[in-house]
C-alpha cells in the first residue's frame, strides 16, 4: 500500500479542472502540480476537504478500480482509450505481448481472454511467485541418504 502520488490525488479529487475550481485557480496551475507537487498550503486544504483522496489504496482496491473502469467485453480501441494508450505498441508493452499479436486483434471486437488481458482487467488474480515456479520433475528421484557400499 503506497501513498498516492500528487497526480493520483488530483485524479481522485475529480481531475485538474475540478481541483482548480475547488482551489479557485486556473487549471494550468493544477496541471503543473502533477509534476512539481501540490503546494503545502493547498495540500493541507485539500486533505481537510477530502481526506480519503490522500489515503493509501490497498492492492485489492486498485484491482477493483481497474475492473470498474474496464469491461472484459470491451474492444481493443476502448481498452486503449480507458488505459490512456495511443498505439497498439503501447498496449502490447503493458500486456507483455508481441506487438504484432496485439496489432492483429480487430479494433471493434472484444479483446481475447488471454491471461495477461484478464489480469489487467482484474478478472484473474496474478499468480503468486511460489505458484508460478515450475515443479522439479526429478525431485522425488533424488536420494539424499548415504548408502553403504
Amino acid at each position: 500500500m503506497d501513498k498516492p502520488t500528487d497526480s493520483e490525488i488530483i485524479d481522485r479529487l475529480g481531475g485538474t479542472t475540478e481541483v482548480a475550481r475547488i482551489c479557485q485557480i486556473k487549471p494550468p496551475s493544477v496541471s503543473e502540480w502533477r509534476s512539481s507537487g501540490i503546494p503545502s498550503a493547498r495540500r493541507q486544504f485539500l486533505a481537510l476537504l477530502r481526506p480519503e483522496a490522500f489515503e493509501a489504496m490497498p492492492i485489492k482496491s486498485v484491482r477493483q478500480t481497474v475492473a470498474s473502469l474496464v469491461d472484459t467485453r470491451m474492444s481493443k480501441r476502448a481498452l486503449r482509450a480507458k488505459l490512456g494508450l495511443k498505439t497498439d505498441a503501447h498496449l502490447a508493452k503493458v500486456l507483455r505481448l508481441p506487438t504484432a499479436e496485439v496489432e492483429a486483434w480487430p479494433e471493434e471486437l472484444s479483446v481475447p481472454a488471454l491471461p495477461q488481458v484478464l489480469q489487467l482487467l482484474g478478472v484473474q488474480e496474478q499468480p503468486s511467485p511460489a505458484a508460478s515456479a515450475p515443479d522439479d520433475p526429478d525431485a522425488d528421484r533424488i536420494d539424499l541418504g548415504v548408502h553403504a557400499a
